[in-house]
């Protein structure tokens, strides 16, 4: 469910609420003086989506070095460069 945020005119109190889709452009009264003339402020959406460090973290899987195809495990530029 989505959160907007909204300002009260009245006390300038800004607040968040969660809402559907549906509901977002009802009313909204104000948590500190309860007006109802409040002002939904639109802002740019947040979304998540976790990149390779978050997976990681989330799912740990153990990483493997790749060996270019040619080199030998005693290679020194694939020893540098993995250990």
């Amino acid at each position: 469910m989505p959160t907007y945020l909204f300002r009260c005119p009245h006390c300038l109190t800004s607040f968040e609420e969660k809402r559907s889709f549906a509901s977002a452009d009802t009313l909204a009264a104000c948590p500190v003086c309860g007006s109802s003339e409040t002002a939904r402020i639109f802002t740019a959406p947040t979304f998540f989506s976790p990149g390779a460090a978050a997976k990681q973290m989330i799912d740990p899987k153990p990483v493997v070095p790749k060996i270019p195809s040619g080199h030998g495990a005693g290679c020194p530029c694939c020893r540098v460069r993995l250990g």
